[in-house]
Formats: structure tokens, C-alpha cells, sequence
């Protein structure tokens, strides 16, 4: 893919382009300065942004590390990085997040990893990548590349990344929570006090983990970063170090203080079925009077997304969650099939603006409740938390 080609690209300022081009020229000279040996990608439906900053910490205890900034899309974020570049950084890593047919192919005209990470596959941005095959295949580019000497770290419990292994020549390093199958993963995983504590195993080895971010999910960017880390040499001691030092990213997850006594689950980055699945998962681990979900819709999913916001309806029926509040657009299909599976019908509404949202969320909660807000970013579900909470 073209950059000019790129569906970005007509949203950027006329003004902005040739400065965003010369970029684009020195960051494909500035990588060819350096081995590929240095670079390490990242890619897949969720996990990425957190197993970049797991990465980042652990290879910091040994090496001059730097990274993809925050949330700038990939395709100025990468010559961005490696204009970076200098000769004392050791390593550099690169979420490589993908939207569009071709776009991995515009990556890695740029830098070629010699390790990649692949975090999870899933339906995202199926509305312009089509099935999950053809997310599979344009997330597995970065794989196909790999050199003989590098490194493929891959997810082992995620059947679409697992296949993968068989479409590199380079070494593979499987990461999840079989002892079995995997050369590094997690046993004993446990939430208590606002804090998941695991295992972290390689071989006969062993260390105990406590990390800040919430949930078993997030373990697997703790596993990919130990992964990394193994690969180059490091300690599970400087692992642990490096995990343990890890803070939650803002709207991922993030336990926050309710304005009269209830709490707040921030989860409003982004949102995908898989997310929200997982985001579940951590609202029932947690200990609560009443379980309460905000929801906006999950967009970028095409045709498949009615279909999956009915699915997500029968999660939240069999979860038993108290209280259902929902956005408007594709949310309401949520509604629809909570109400054909029996759901209350007084407890459930939908087709709410966010102001409706916080009205109705403050009439409803009180003490020792836990409500989780989740939906994709351009819902702007952040506003409500930030009136819902003592987050100034």
C-alpha cells in the first residue's frame, strides 16, 4: 500500500503532507542504518498497546529501549519511532496495529522486524478486513518475514495465532498457560486487592508476579513481554522487575472511585467482542453488591456485527449483571436479544445518549456497586466515567 493510497492519508492537512512524506524517506533510510536484530513488532486484535508497554519495561532492565508513542496511528507512528533512532538504543519496538487490506505491507516497507509478537486474534475492524481469515492473513505478514535467526512469539491459547507458527522460518516461542505446550506461561493466577498475582514458568524456573492491571486477560502481554525478554538473555528475575513495574494504561481496565460509594471500571479505550468478553470476565471476579454494565456499540465490524452484539447479550445474561445500560446505533441489538432471553425488561435500556447515560447511572447506583463502562472510542464513553467519578 501507497501511503498516499492509505484512507489516513485524505485527513491529513495539505500543509502537513510533505513534512509527513520527508518523514516517511528518512525513516526507511534511517532503518536500513541498523540490524534487524534491533527491531521487535507487535500485532493483533487486542493486547497490543499493553504488551508494547510490558515489552518496553522489561527490556529497559537491560537495554536502551524505545518505543511507539501512545495512541498515534501506526502509519505515522513508526517513521515517527524511528527517526528516534540513535546509536546508543539497543532495541526498538513497534505496535503495529492494522485497519485495512495492504496496510502491514505498507509497515513493513518501512522496518522489518526480526522478531514479532502476535497477541490475539479476533473480529476488529472486520468492516474493512473482511472475515477472520483475512484478519489472520494480514496480521500473519509480519510473521511470513521473519529471518531465520529471529524470533516468532506467539500465543499458543489463540488457535488463529498458534497456527502461524508453521508459516515462519523463525524460531518459535509459545506463550499462554499450558505447562504442556508453551515454553513460558502462567499458573496460579489470582485477583485479589485490586492487583493479579501469577507464576511466570520457563522451564524448570519460576518466579512469582504481581502486576497492577486487572484481569487474566492481561496476563498474556505479561507472558509475550517474558518471552521477549528470554529471548535476549534476560533473568526471570529482571523479568519479574520489569513486569512488576508495568502501570495500567488510562481507560483500560482502570478500577476508579465512584462519586457516593461505588466503584467504577474504566474500560472505555476501544471495544471489540473480545474486549468486552474479557472486560466481563474481570466485573465478575470482582467483589460487588451489584454488577452494572455501560455499553456503546463496538463499531468497525461490518456485516458480522449484529450477530455479535447479540452474541455479547448472552454473556451478560448468563454473567447475571444487575443493570444494563446501553448507547444507541448497533447497541440496541444488545437490548433486543437480552429481552428475547428473558432479561427484565426494567432493567435494561437503550438508544440512551451519554448524558441520559450519567442521569440515569447516578439515579440507579449507590454504595458498594460496581459499574463497567465500555465501547468503542468514538462513543466517548470517557465523558461519562469522568462525571460518574472523582477522576479530576
Amino acid at each position: 500500500m501507497e501511503i498516499s493510497k492509505h484512507p489516513i492519508w485524505k485527513n491529513i492537512s495539505p500543509f502537513k503532507k510533505p513534512a509527513h512524506l520527508t518523514r516517511f524517506f528518512l525513516a526507511k533510510n534511517i532503518a536500513k542504518l541498523y540490524s534487524r536484530s534491533r527491531f521487535i513488532g507487535i500485532t493483533g486484535s487486542v493486547g497490543k498497546t499493553t504488551t508494547k508497554e510490558a515489552c518496553l519495561s522489561v527490556l529497559s532492565q537491560k537495554f536502551k529501549t524505545i518505543a511507539s508513542w501512545g495512541n498515534l496511528d501506526p502509519i505515522l507512528n513508526i517513521p515517527m519511532t524511528l527517526l528516534k533512532m540513535k546509536p546508543g538504543v539497543k532495541k526498538a519496538i513497534f505496535e503495529m496495529g492494522i485497519e485495512y487490506p495492504g496496510e502491514m505491507d505498507f509497515y513493513l516497507s518501512m522496518v522489518k522486524p526480526a522478531t514479532g509478537i502476535v497477541t490475539r486474534i479476533s473480529f476488529a475492524h472486520s468492516q474493512f478486513l473482511g472475515s477472520l481469515e483475512e484478519i489472520v492473513k494480514e496480521k500473519g505478514k509480519l510473521i511470513r518475514q521473519l529471518p531465520k535467526e529471529g524470533f516468532a512469539i506467539l500465543n499458543w491459547d489463540d488457535i488463529n495465532v498458534r497456527k502461524l507458527a508453521k508459516e515462519t522460518e523463525a524460531q518459535v516461542i509459545f506463550f499462554g498457560t499450558s505447562s504442556k505446550e508453551c515454553h513460558v506461561w502462567a499458573s496460579n493466577i489470582k485477583i485479589e486487592n485490586n492487583l493479579t498475582s501469577f507464576e511466570l514458568n520457563y522451564g524448570v524456573e519460576r518466579v512469582e508476579v504481581t502486576w497492577k492491571l486487572l484481569g487474566r486477560h492481561f496476563i498474556y502481554s505479561a507472558m509475550a513481554a517474558a518471552s521477549l525478554g528470554i529471548s535476549l538473555g534476560l533473568s526471570l528475575i529482571n523479568i519479574k522487575k520489569g513486569l512488576e513495574k508495568v502501570e495500567p494504561a488510562p481507560h483500560r481496565l482502570q478500577l476508579l472511585e465512584g462519586l457516593n460509594g461505588w466503584l467504577v471500571l474504566d474500560d472505555t479505550y476501544n471495544s471489540s467482542p473480545v474486549a468486552l468478553g474479557e472486560a466481563l470476565e474481570v466485573l465478575n471476579e470482582l467483589p460487588a453488591r451489584r454488577r452494572i454494565v455501560v455499553l456503546g456499540e463496538m463499531r468497525e465490524l461490518g456485516s458480522y456485527s449484529e450477530g455479535l452484539h447479540r452474541q455479547l447479550a448472552q454473556n451478560i445474561y448468563k454473567d447475571k449483571i444487575d443493570l444494563v445500560f446501553l448507547g444507541s446505533g448497533d447497541a440496541v441489538f444488545i437490548a433486543d436479544e437480552l429481552l428475547k432471553l428473558g432479561f427484565p425488561p426494567e432493567r435494561v435500556e437503550a438508544n440512551l445518549s451519554n448524558s441520559q447515560i450519567v442521569s440515569k447511572v447516578i439515579r440507579a447506583i449507590g454504595r458498594g456497586d460496581l459499574v463497567l463502562i465500555k465501547g468503542s472510542r468514538a462513543v466517548k464513553l470517557d465523558e461519562v466515567v469522568s462525571r460518574i467519578t472523582r477522576r479530576k
